[in-house]
């Protein structure tokens, strides 16, 4: 267990340095903040003196190199525009976006997981029908369209739910949905493949052959065994989830990582564009070494590979 615990710590630091080079270098080509931050009419003197002041007329090297080792002090900068540190600013917004996300993966698993066991298990039933056709929606439909016709369906016509804000916890509803809606048919397919493969073992012949129920047979027997890939790819969806709700947020006004990432793109707020997106990945990473970890605890035969 401890060689496998330190091949995933080597592989999580990989990730986190190949990311922040990236990031750095990537989020420059978005355009130049002083031309953003400051009036058309300012002055030569005062575009120098700003570009002074944020550090931004340095050479590309060293501004790199400065925010690799604020990095390692646990320093993420400071916002162009907000003038406040990036991490305090992140830190704000971190719950709402933990929050969304977990609703998002809640609502996946909820239906995926029943759905995709019936589905396996009698995949000639309306049940499997149904869910391919939730599949297949799943993975086709854009969340930003999903997003858009759920708004229109539940909170203009019908007048159900609300439309954008954190007010209440009917605000989660919508944005959740959306969010989770692709996920949800990933996860729908794995559970469908992993019964139907279990359904045809020898193990699950010999339960029926006791005299076991089908309802019992699907809960001691199947679910299980659709566990340990299920766990692997929940890992990783929860954390598509963290850093793919960019666009969710901004429709829902979600008040979210993803909309102040939005918002930092538009400004070209180069420090804090890094400071999230070095802090989402950070936050995957970990998230899926801790799913690895799982894995590895629930089946033995991965510590070994």
């Amino acid at each position: 267990m401890f060689r496998y615990l330190v091949k995933r710590t080597a592989q999580s630091l990989f990730l986190l340095v190949g990311a922040s080079v990236l990031v750095f270098f990537l989020v420059r080509l978005s355009g130049d903040p002083v031309s953003l931050m400051l009036p058309k009419e300012a002055s030569a003197e005062q575009r120098a003196a700003f570009r002074a002041e944020m550090g931004l007329d340095r050479p590309l090297l060293v501004q790199f190199g400065d925010y690799l080792g604020g990095v390692v002090r646990g320093d993420l900068g400071k916002s162009l525009r907000n003038q406040r540190a990036n991490l305090e600013l992140i830190l704000e917004r971190l719950p709402a976006t933990l929050e969304l996300a977990l609703a998002a993966l809640f609502f996946a698993l909820l239906v995926a997981v029943p759905l995709g066991l019936v589905a396996g298990l009698y995949p000639s039933s309306p049940a499997g029908r149904l869910a391919d056709w939730v599949a297949f929606s799943g993975q086709t439909i854009p969340s930003f369209v999903l997003a858009m016709l759920l708004i229109l369906l539940f909170a203009v016509q019908l007048g159900w739910l609300p439309s954008f804000g954190r007010d209440t916890p009917a605000s989660l509803i919508l944005p959740a949905i959306a969010l989770g809606f692709g996920g949800m048919g990933q996860l729908l397919r794995l559970t469908r493949a992993a019964a139907h493969e279990a359904r045809r073992a020898d193990y699950i012949r010999t339960a029926r052959s006791k005299g076991l129920g089908e309802h019992r047979v699907a809960i001691k027997h199947v679910l299980p065994n659709v566990t340990i890939p299920l766990l692997s790819v929940a890992g990783v969806q929860f954390t598509y989830l963290l850093g793919g709700s960019v666009y969710i947020e901004t429709i829902f006004a979600w008040p979210g990582l993803g909309s102040l990432l939005n918002t930092a793109i538009q400004d070209a707020d180069f420090p804090l564009v890094q400071a999230i997106t070095l802090f989402i990945a950070f936050f995957a990473v970990a998230v899926q070494m801790l799913t690895d970890v799982l894995y590895g605890l629930v089946d033995p035969r991965v510590r070994l590979e």
